[in-house]
């Protein structure tokens, strides 16, 4: 069971191909169904973006949009050529979904390992990047994910390529995808570049300087072009997107220091006894599964037994415990692991660049290597560069160690040779693969206060006026349809503003007040908030829907703002206040989607008769 490649990197001829494609429709299937089950109290924030768009509304000097722009103009264009309704709206989200996965197939064909470890590959890399809790298809990180799945992918191929003219292609290629990400999200983007520019290096082994220039001519050349489609300039694109983008979320500083920090804060997050504990167990577990279990099996003494009853014990007797916490079919596993894999991630990623420094230096005066291990840098950086958005936290950071998981067996630096070794990572890989499966299927979708219920459970097929036939969940339909019920007659002619998102204008059908399409507390500018407060207090709308979220609010402010208040602080004082003077009258609240740790509230107010 070798875990290295062959020295082209294919797997070897006459190699059985039936249970990679049988996972490879699996992942299919299984993300099909989390797409069509999934809509929450969150969405509609895409379609009103693209809407305006499309209405002729600058997203950055109009609508001062924080966030980049590739993403609205796919759901306008999508939008355009399909209409508005609600199942095509998740065509452009199937194909990212299939998209990814065959990126995925690609690199895990890549290597000689057998089917079988293909497939559990294949499963095991598809399952832990969705594993996040607030992972969606139907969202711009995983088009980001694919363009660093099929930069990989074109760099193995430009590895296998001899031709000038075909490494010219390759290379420009990799400068569009890395355009193309900055456009999506520009720290991803940034940190793609960084790692293919790097791999680029080690890689060719001549005309390093033209191949550097082509790659950032066509990545400079991409990212223009793509904010020239949405018409503003390049100082409304950066000022809005890139300058007070890094403000939402706590600073300049805080954003670049996250990716130092972030190693440092998954080895402390295993300073709770209840986190380190599990990583315990499941690694104990599957070491005496290697051990004890397998040779077993394999021997069947009956001398042998004590040993499996022991091992048996070991396993069985803490399993209660486990069980009672949640900790095996909740989050935790994934919580956990990751916190020990992500300094993992940081050494292997570090140790491949140290080989390339020294071959650099030492002038080609070092013993062959396969110069394949540098594109481990790759899924660092964008480790790294998600860092900056979760504020140096580690949890659902999981997508490039997916990758990672992938690129192991074909760009490792250094070689495994120990059989008890390869068989304990195999079966760490297999239990990730079973939890995660069961895990997603429970939890689809759990972003702070916005949940789907498990897969096929609550959903009603409602066939709505404006959107035609969905799939929603009973619950959320008992919310909102009293929403729009009282706010239908006259709230398109006197205005309904949903805080902080737009999902109540989507359901109801009724335009965001004066282009309000999210106020979320790090991704919307105190300018935004400010005006927003100031608007309020002159002329508002007669709706208002308010989520308020104390809890979500404050935990936003120690990430971002080192506990000082963040402007939504002074927005929700202020429609306190104005409730509790009875300016605004509260005519329908509801604890939909509260939980224990989030005491939130959706209120319905009317400002005016």
């Amino acid at each position: 069971m070798p875990l290295r490649p062959t020295q082209d990197g294919h797997a070897a001829t006459g190699q059985g191909t039936l249970l990679r494609n049988f996972t490879f429709g699996f992942c299919l299937l299984f993300g099909l169904a989390m797409i069509v089950d999934t809509q929450t109290a969150g969405d509609g924030t895409w379609y009103w973006y693209a809407t305006f768009f499309h209405n002729g509304r600058l997203l950055y000097s109009g609508m001062h949009l924080a966030l980049q722009p590739l993403f609205v103009l796919e759901t306008s264009f999508f939008l355009t050529l399909l209409g508005k309704g609600w199942l095509v709206s998740k065509v452009p989200a199937v194909l990212h979904m299939a998209a990814y996965t065959f990126g995925l197939l690609l690199l895990a064909r890549s290597s000689n390992l057998p089917d079988r470890l293909k497939a559990l590959l294949l499963a095991c890399a598809f399952l832990v990047t969705i594993d996040f809790t607030g992972f969606r298809f139907d969202d711009y990180h995983l088009l980001a994910d694919c363009f660093e799945v099929y930069s990989l992918v074109l760099l193995l191929g430009l590895a296998r390529t001899a031709e000038t003219w075909r490494r010219g292609v390759l290379v420009a290629l990799l400068g569009v995808l890395s355009g193309l990400s900055a456009t999506t999200r520009l720290n991803d983007g940034a940190g793609l570049f960084v790692g293919v520019a790097i791999s680029l290096l080690c890689i060719a082994s001549s005309r390093r300087i033209l191949w550097l220039l082509v790659l950032s001519g066509t990545a400079a050349l991409t990212l223009v072009l793509v904010v020239r489609l949405t018409g503003d300039s390049l100082h409304d694109y950066a000022y809005y997107s890139i300058f007070h983008a890094a403000g939402n979320k706590g600073g300049t500083d805080n954003v670049l220091a996250a990716p130092i920090r972030l190693p440092w804060n998954a080895l402390m997050y295993l300073r709770t006894r209840q986190n380190l504990e599990l990583d315990v167990y499941v690694l104990g577990a599957a070491g005496l599964w290697v051990t004890v279990v397998l040779p077993f099996l394999s021997t069947r003494r009956p001398r042998d037994i004590w040993r499996l009853a022991v091992a048996a014990a070991f396993v069985l007797l803490p399993l209660h415990h486990f069980l009672v916490r949640g900790a095996l079919s909740g989050p935790n596993m994934m919580d956990d692991l990751s916190a020990l894999a992500v300094p993992i991630a940081y050494g292997l990623g570090l140790a491949a660049f140290g080989r390339f420094l020294y071959s650099l230096l030492a002038k080609g005066k070092v013993q062959p290597w396969d110069r394949r291990a540098v594109l481990l840098l790759i899924p660092l950086g964008q480790l790294a560069s998600s860092s900056m958005s979760s504020g140096g936290v580690h949890i659902g950071i999981y997508g490039p160690l997916a990758i990672m998981i992938l690129l192991f067996p074909i760009a490792s630096p250094f070689h495994v040779k120990s059989r008890t070794a390869r068989a304990f990572a195999v079966t760490v890989l297999a239990i990730l693969t079973v939890h995660c499966a069961v895990y997603k299927y429970r939890y689809p979708y759990f972003w702070h206060t916005y949940r789907a219920g498990p897969l096929f459970v609550g959903r009603e097929w409602f066939r709505h006026p404006d959107y035609g036939p969905m799939v929603v969940d009973h619950q959320l339909l008992q919310f909102v349809e009293p929403i729009c019920a009282a706010v239908k007659p006259d709230g398109a002619e006197r205005g309904l503003l949903s805080l902080p998102y737009s999902y109540p204008n989507y359901f109801c059908a009724i335009e965001p007040w004066h282009g309000y399409v999210q106020t979320f507390y790090d991704t919307s500018s105190k300018e935004t908030i400010f005006g927003l407060m100031d608007e309020l207090e002159k002329s508002p709308p007669k709706w208002i829907v308010y989520q308020r979220q104390p809890t979500n609010l404050k935990m936003h402010e120690q990430v971002y703002n080192q506990g000082r208040p963040l402007p939504h602080r002074y927005l929700d004082q202020m429609i306190e206040g104005k409730i509790a003077s009875g300016a605004w009258q509260a005519v329908y609240r509801s604890p939909y989607g509260s939980f224990t740790n989030f005491a939130d509230e959706w209120i319905l107010i009317q400002t005016r008769p």
